[in-house]
């Protein structure tokens, strides 16, 4: 069933009713947890509880659940530039995106009880004390955007971490890296010569297998797996294989497209019966009109439900055709869950991009401007944590929706 763009469907409602009913109104972890410097990004759950980040600098989410610590700070790297810190330190990041709108710079992975992961720019940071003290152990292409690499990136296995690399350069052939000594040092697992840049790095929980998705001209968007140094290639070759992150069920992968020229965005879904097949044909489940980025899975009562947060994207793709259309209204949170086969899809949240001065007048577009973004994690306890980056309204603050409220709708 497809919700109506301007509003909840019928079984939406009933979800939005059952959490006003039980007391249970979507509150922000901003509010709960004092975040004392300003907008914050979602980065992870790390050992139960959030964290976030505010420039360089790293929050944990207190034991008792009811502040915000600060842990540590990322170190400026040696041979950093002025733009590593007008793009991650204030009081310069602060100048720069208020014209140029909120953009992710920092990303920070758990990796187990105290080892962190993060990326900046073109550097790559480890921790063996969950953030305290940080150590920067690899380099990324030149040509990496300010965040280093996708949020989705970054996986990891039982005896392994894996990397994707993200250069914008169309030069540069992207590497999948791997460490086997928890993050400490790191060499290729394998190239993709062909390709633009790696959208995601992710673990197949229920069989243990890397995926790799990229993009993002036709015939660099593929979906494949890690095998021996190469990417076995599930399916590619054109924009509806262009995925970023991939959710995960006991029976299909799942992902939704992302192309700002596309009209409709599909999310897909592919049965793992089908994952060594020559030809291999996905279904659409669902469609939305804006880039579909990230993805999110929980389950709640044995039902497992699986989340997509879309992006409004500020501008055209620089890789799409020389005439496009740029169909990108809102970044909104949907989600279905098992019970449908992913077949009934919900609006959770929708947003707006934060307008800028540099959206209003910007002539030849020499100033680069931000897209809106919601951060997703999940704990199976906690439920769902959303995090609205770069828009209209609740802006930078992290927002539970409990499990009772999809418990209610199962």
């Amino acid at each position: 069933m497809l919700v109506d763009k301007t509003g909840w469907s019928p079984s939406g409602t009933q979800i939005r009713w059952w959490i006003t009913k039980l007391g249970l109104t979507i509150k922000t972890v901003h509010a709960e947890l004092r975040f004392p410097e300003g907008p914050m990004k979602l980065q992870t759950i790390h050992d139960g509880h959030v964290l976030a980040t505010h420039d360089r600098s790293i929050y944990i989410e207190s034991a008792d659940g009811d502040g915000l610590t600060r842990i540590g700070q990322l170190p400026e790297p040696p041979s950093a530039r002025i733009g590593y810190r007008l793009k991650t330190t204030a009081p310069y990041r602060s100048l720069v995106t208020a014209v140029t709108g909120r953009f992710p710079a920092v990303n920070v992975w758990s990796i187990d009880e105290t080892t962190l992961l993060a990326s900046i720019d073109r550097w790559v940071y480890h921790s063996s004390d969950s953030g305290r003290h940080w150590t920067i152990v690899e380099t990324l292409p030149e040509s990496s955007p300010p965040i280093g690499v996708l949020p989705s990136a970054v996986s990891v296995t039982d005896e392994s971490i894996y990397l994707g690399e993200y250069p914008l350069d169309g030069d540069t052939t992207p590497r999948v890296l791997v460490s086997n000594d928890g993050g400490k040092t790191w060499a290729t697992a394998a190239t993709l010569p062909g390709v633009r840049h790696i959208h995601a790095v992710q673990t197949d929980p229920y069989t243990g297998d890397v995926w790799v998705t990229t993009g993002d001209r036709d015939t660099e968007c593929l979906i494949g797996r890690l095998r021996d140094g190469r990417i076995d290639i599930v399916g590619g070759g054109d924009q509806s294989w262009r995925a970023v992150e991939l959710a995960f069920a006991p029976t299909a992968v799942l992902w939704g497209v992302d192309s700002v020229y596309a009209e409709q965005k599909p999310i897909r879904t592919l049965s793992r019966a089908q994952f060594d097949d020559a030809d291999p044909k996905p279904e659409t489940v669902h469609e939305v009109s804006s880039s579909v980025y990230y993805a999110e899975t929980v389950t709640i009562d044995g039902e497992q439900w699986v989340l997509f947060s879309t992006a409004m994207e500020a501008g055209e793709d620089s890789t799409g055709p020389d005439t496009q259309t740029v169909h990108s209204d809102g970044a909104t949170v949907v989600a279905a869950s098992s019970a449908s086969a992913f077949t009934d899809w919900y609006e959770l949240a929708a947003y707006r991009k934060r307008t800028t001065p540099a959206d209003r007048w910007n002539p030849n577009g020499y100033v680069p401007t931000a897209n809106a973004y919601v951060f997703l994690a999940s704990d199976p306890e906690r439920g769902v944590f959303i995090n609205p980056y770069n828009t209209d309204r609740d802006d930078g603050t992290v927002q539970t929706i409990p499990p009772q409220a999809f418990a209610a709708h199962s």
